[in-house]
């Protein structure tokens, strides 16, 4: 199992289905720690490098190509997640900052564990490649399926992920679900269909309450 190591900073991660609100509130949650007094420093997993964009559009842009297997998107996700890790999350923890991501490890867990890439060897992996710093919080915003396939629908062209069926995004939904029972210390379920600024005022609360638990250790 990966295990969080102890630091000076706070790590908060973002995660839900797409369409479930997730980067707004990200950006939300940002700014109400930062007006809070703390350094926040926001990221985007894939992505938030040079190296992690570029992977990124490789995993995400629609392709009639053959598909890519599921060890090698696997194996895609967590590259880009070494290089995050390496040049923005540890740094900043390291000075004491907030970072708050959207999406880590989790989206991993779940998206690739739907495609029946088992958790241990993922974690394995995780360790393996050194990334065995945990958020000290993850706010899933639970929506139900259909209710986020409407609002992606709603958004515009959905990327290769958002194209997969309702079977598949049940089964993500579901592992997150599993997430919150076998990590309760750190991942708490948010209702998702509250009012934008209701859910933003709860995420901000969960991620202060947990941050002077932490400060106060």
């Amino acid at each position: 199992m990966v295990v969080a190591l102890s630091d000076s900073g706070f790590f908060v991660s973002v995660e839900g289905l797409d369409g479930c609100g997730k980067t707004t509130q990200v950006g939300l949650l940002a700014q109400s720690l930062a007006a809070a007094g703390k350094n926040v420093a926001v990221v985007r997993d894939p992505g938030s490098t040079a190296l992690g964009e570029r992977v990124r559009d490789l995993l995400l842009e629609p392709t009639t190509a053959p598909p890519i297997s599921h060890w090698a998107e696997t194996a895609l996700f967590l590259a880009s997640r070494v290089q995050l890790a390496e040049e923005v999350i540890r740094p900043a923890l390291a000075q004491g900052g907030v970072v708050v991501s959207d999406r880590y490890l989790d989206s991993t867990l779940v998206y690739q564990g739907a495609r029946g890439i088992p958790w241990e060897e993922i974690l394995e992996l995780h360790r393996l490649c050194g990334l065995t710093r945990l958020p000290d919080l993850t706010l899933v915003l639970d929506l139900p399926v259909e209710l986020a396939r409407a609002r992606r629908e709603a958004g515009g062209t959905p990327d290769r992920m958002e194209q997969e069926g309702s079977t598949y995004h049940e089964k993500v939904r579901a592992g997150y679900l599993k997430l919150a029972e076998r990590f309760p210390e750190r991942v708490l379920l948010v209702n998702a269909q509250l009012p934008v600024a209701e859910l933003a005022r709860e995420c901000g609360e969960l991620a202060r309450e947990r941050l002077n638990l932490e400060r106060a250790i």
